[in-house]
């Protein structure tokens, strides 16, 4: 079996790809809009767009997806983002992984857009 094959890992609620996904999940709601209110189909789409992330163009993302909303928290849709996030990381802890929000970050940066001249040089 291929270290990167999806379908070992997702037999298990804890394994590395589930986690990073609720890495990308926490980062996320923290940083987009904590003290918004938490809602179902929100947390859907973050949920599947962070596993569509992970596994990128390789079929999988949505038994990733299905496996990370399973080993999520309950979600208490009362609740702010931010707070769910805080859940979420601990569940990560619990599970014996841990992650920053620079784990998050891009590995290749961005190149910038080529600068316009300021006074058009006529």
């Amino acid at each position: 079996m291929n270290a990167t094959d999806l379908k070992a890992p997702l037999a298990d609620a804890r394994s590395e790809d589930v986690m990073r996904v609720l890495g990308a999940v926490a980062h996320h709601l923290t940083v987009s809009r904590p003290d918004g209110k938490l809602g179902p189909d929100a947390l859907a789409v973050v949920v599947s767009s962070k596993a569509y992330e992970i596994c990128g163009p390789r079929s999988g993302a949505s038994l990733l997806a299905d496996a990370a909303m399973k080993a999520a928290p309950v979600g208490d849709f009362g609740i702010t983002r931010g707070e769910y996030a805080l859940r979420v990381r601990r569940v990560i802890a619990d599970a014996g992984y841990e992650w920053s929000d620079e784990d998050n970050e891009p590995v290749i940066p961005k190149i910038p857009a080529p600068r316009s001249p300021k006074g058009g040089g006529r």
